[in-house]
């Protein structure tokens, strides 16, 4: 009987690693928690993963270069991505935005500094050269210039290359770059909410649509048990929209019944809200 086919193999791999994380990001709000979680798991699949390419016999040279610089990486990264996470909110500061925002930009700065030293090989990898490969991606080459991080890696030339870190490194740290600039965002936002309870500054946002798309909307989202897992009351819900937008709505159950009423297009906001962003995707393709 013949061996399993990588891709195969991989493909699925990737397929239940995705969701399992996914499912773990649903249910787990605490960054620490969550990091933790998620590491522990990865380690196995990779464990997993390093038992099958240990037994496994690569059909030619190209398959072993494709799975050390496009496949390995990709769970690799997740690795990386997560412990960095991790390390970031155990440092993040406790005072004032202003410091805050100075601690996220340290970091911005400390990962172009990355891309800096690393500018060769970042530029190889994305332009997708392959002069080198033979050299970066197949195993019994090592270079002992390569630092590993070994919160994760082991360094056993049945299951690594000079450069497969390398790549998961480039991976994990684009992740993390878009990670930042969320956190700033929300930092942001954190500070806009805070100084509009002060009465400081003006709503920054009012909402120009109807009533009763809103009641629509809220409803949706309260169906779907997107608030506190579910367990808060309609009206609080209402209530924080109210609050948000500086409207009042009024009898929203009144509203939401003769939503309930209609015979034809009962969700006609949704509706349109879902044809709209699929046109505006299509168009930016």
């Amino acid at each position: 009987m013949g061996q399993q086919n990588l891709n195969e193999y991989f493909t699925d791999l990737l397929q239940k690693v995705d969701l399992q994380i996914q499912d773990f990001e649903d249910n787990n709000n605490d960054p620490f928690s969550l990091c933790k979680q998620v590491i522990d798991y990865l380690q196995e699949i990779i464990g997993e993963l390093k038992a099958f390419i240990i037994s496994y016999s690569f059909t030619s040279k190209e398959e072993e270069i494709y799975f050390f610089k496009e496949q390995k990486p990709i769970i690799a990264s997740k690795i990386i991505y997560y412990n960095t996470v991790y390390q970031f909110e155990l440092r993040f500061p406790n005072g004032s935005e202003e410091t805050q925002k100075e601690f996220i930009m340290a970091e911005t700065d400390r990962i172009l500094a990355h891309f800096q030293r690393n500018i060769n090989f970042y530029q190889y990898y994305r332009i997708k050269a392959t002069y080198l490969d033979h050299k970066y991606f197949l195993r019994g080459k090592p270079d002992i210039h390569i630092l590993i991080d070994n919160f994760y890696y082991e360094a056993d030339p049945q299951f690594s290359t000079s450069y497969d870190y390398k790549v998961a490194k480039i991976l994990a740290i684009e992740l993390f770059a878009i990670y930042l600039t969320n956190r700033l965002n929300e930092l942001e936002r954190r500070f806009q909410r805070q100084q509009v309870k002060n009465g400081n500054i003006k709503k920054l946002l009012r909402w120009t649509g109807t009533k009763r798309a809103l009641v629509e909307l809220i409803y949706a989202l309260y169906t779907n048990g997107d608030f506190n897992k579910g367990t808060v009351d309609i009206k609080d819900i209402v209530s924080c929209f109210e609050d948000m937008f500086d409207i009042d709505l009024g009898d929203f159950y009144h509203t939401y019944m003769e939503l309930k009423s209609r015979t034809n297009d009962r969700t006609h906001y949704l509706n349109t809200l879902q044809k709209r962003l699929l046109r505006r995707m299509e168009e930016q393709e």
